[in-house]
């Protein structure tokens, strides 16, 4: 049930994301080719476009780690097998929840701060806060997606090394990832 709910909200994030990417990559153009073509720039384009380019990045961390695509020194995790291996799993997860749950705080602490004193944004001149809160949602998704993972080794290792490291993930060691197969 957890993991479905996961691929369910997996889904609508990748959707998100992909429609954040395509709106800043349509303003970076657009913003060339008003400068190039026209001699005329808007200031808030490149403002909105890194504000959509963050949002990005953050809305599919959770997803992007579930599925073991981040940046790895895999030396250690190639070598293990069964319980080994989802301890790794666990680990990692378990320190990705800390990290980003942190980082959660501090990025709700700094978004309520620009709230409470009514900072504007350079060029756009909206709220501050608004961009700001791109940081605790996303941090809030990685701590959703890190605790499906960990309760997803628990369960691997409760099982035995007969299952499957996990339904969802790829297979042990270096497999492909969910989006691969």
């Amino acid at each position: 049930m957890l993991q479905r709910a996961i691929a369910t909200l997996e889904g609508i994030l990748y959707f998100l994301a992909g429609a954040s990417l395509l709106g800043s990559i349509g303003l970076a153009f657009a913003a060339v080719i008003l400068r190039y073509l026209f001699s005329y720039s808007l200031e808030w384009v490149e403002e909105g476009a890194r504000y959509l380019a963050l949002l990005t990045a953050l809305l599919i961390a959770g997803p992007v780690l579930r599925n073991r695509g981040h940046v790895a020194l895999d030396l250690l995790s190639a070598r293990l097998s069964g319980t080994g291996m989802q301890i790794h799993r666990l680990a990692v997860n378990v320190i990705a929840f800390v990290v980003s749950a942190a980082v959660f705080v501090w990025g709700t602490r700094l978004a309520f701060q620009t709230f409470e004193i009514g900072l504007l944004t350079g060029s756009l001149q909206f709220p501050q806060w608004l961009p700001y809160s791109i940081l605790p949602l996303g941090m809030v998704i990685l701590m959703l997606f890190s605790l499906s993972e960990i309760v997803a080794a628990v369960q691997a290792m409760r099982s035995g090394p007969t299952a499957r490291s996990d339904a969802t993930g790829p297979p042990e060691g270096l497999g492909p990832t969910a989006g691969q197969r």
